[in-house]
């Protein structure tokens, strides 16, 4: 296959571009990256193809050039010849001592120059002020994995304008102190809304390092992706300094921030149990009729409703509606495990139907790991008739119509 436009090295620069070739091998070679004692081998056709110099002219000036520079090098650099024909060139031998000579020659930097000046870079950032205890320690362990030809991500070995930002931009996230949406924060830390998003997957790696927790996410620097509110209905009162909150005055769902409930000096309820709902629309349905029950929507519980959750009595039956495909299994599994309350599951059963769409490969991964999880012990046969079937069924809350709110109903007609 020829090289692409993009593959040549670049015949603008006047520079051979056979050796511009060999020194574009080497820096990606395990030598070039992180060093080494013996002699780098590059296979002579090879060579010429990267530098897309196989025939006619271009093949007699690269031929050339090698030789010009194996004489110049002193040694460093050299041509290994077939041992039948002393003059078919087989391979072209670069010594240890060959790599600053053949980058010094071509006006480039050495891979060695490179890492050490990366390293010092990591050095020199740990020694300025260290948002984070974990700060110092993760920086020079980075500089040590850079003098090792290591990767360091997730920094980028080649790309020092990225390093500076996502240094800086980590630095600012650990000082973070406002709660606020990502976009208004990266507007602060990045001068542009978007970017800390765009940086989240690197950002979030350095900091689970520094801070030693692979939990972390920038929820915990109070940097959110959506608001923290919940959307209920039914008898609670928050008892606030200002005053106290009844919601059983209203006739409809109403969405509560996190700010709110975490300032109430005690949340009551007067209902005679809670049901988390996870679609809105069968959540609304059940608030017409059941003024009550204290109804929560919710999918994975966010900070707010873990915070509602945390706070109800201990004794007040809780109970999920929800979804029953793996994901909505998986949701009763997190409010089980993050709230430490034994959620009842109400008509969540697997329910075959042939239109159903096939369990994709992603998904009998999670039901294998649910069946794995002991606080879903109770509806693991709903989860291998899912697996056998091969299929999500009728999984849909919706789809169960007026038989999934008369479920409800009869649920709570025995509490």
């Amino acid at each position: 296959m020829k090289p692409t436009e993009e593959q040549v090295p670049h015949k603008a620069t006047g520079l051979p571009v056979v050796l511009l070739a060999l020194a574009e091998n080497y820096r990606r070679s395990k030598a070039g990256r992180e060093g080494g004692t013996g002699d780098f081998l590059a296979d002579f056709r090879d060579l010429l193809a990267a530098a897309a110099s196989t025939d006619g002219e271009a093949r007699v000036r690269a031929v050339e050039d090698l030789r010009r520079a194996a004489h110049e090098s002193g040694g460093r650099l050299s041509l290994d010849f077939h041992p039948r024909d002393p003059n078919i060139i087989y391979q072209v031998r670069l010594r240890p001592a060959g790599e600053s000579w053949l980058f010094h020659h071509l006006g480039q930097v050495p891979p060695a120059a490179r890492r050490a000046e990366l390293a010092a870079w990591f050095r020199e950032q740990a020694l300025a002020a260290a948002p984070h205890p974990g700060w110092q320690p993760w920086l020079l362990a980075l500089s040590a994995r850079a003098l090792a030809g290591l990767s360091v991500l997730p920094f980028e070995r080649d790309d020092q304008p990225l390093n500076a930002e996502l240094l800086r931009v980590s630095a600012a996230v650990l000082t973070w102190s406002d709660e606020s949406l990502i976009r208004y924060a990266s507007a602060v830390i990045c001068g542009d809304s978007k970017r800390l998003q765009a940086l989240e997957t690197r950002l979030l790696q350095a900091l689970r390092t520094v801070t030693g927790d692979p939990a972390t996410t920038l929820e915990t620097f109070r940097i959110l992706h959506t608001p923290r509110t919940v959307l209920l209905h039914g008898p609670l009162l928050l008892d606030l300094p200002g005053g106290t909150l009844n919601f059983s005055l209203l006739r409809g769902p109403v969405a509560v921030s996190g700010t709110d409930l975490a300032a109430a000096r005690a949340i009551r309820c007067a209902a005679p149990a809670c049901l988390t709902v996870e679609n809105e629309s069968v959540f609304l349905e059940l608030a017409k009729r059941h003024p009550d029950l204290l109804l929560v929507h919710t999918s994975f519980p966010g900070a707010a409703t873990r915070h509602l959750l945390s706070h109800l009595p201990a004794t007040l039956p809780c109970c999920h509606f929800g979804d029953t495909d793996p994901a909505g299994f998986d949701i009763l599994r997190d409010l089980r495990e993050k709230t430490k309350r034994q959620f009842q599951p109400i008509g969540m059963t697997f329910r075959p139907d042939p239109r159903a769409p096939s369990l994709t490969v992603p998904e009998r991964k999670t039901l294998r790991r649910l069946l794995a999880s002991p606080v879903l012990a109770d509806v693991y046969p709903e989860l291998q008739a899912m697996l056998a079937h091969g299929s999500k069924g009728a999984f849909e809350q919706e789809s169960l119509g007026q038989a999934g709110l008369q479920l409800v109903a009869a649920y709570f007609l025995q509490v």
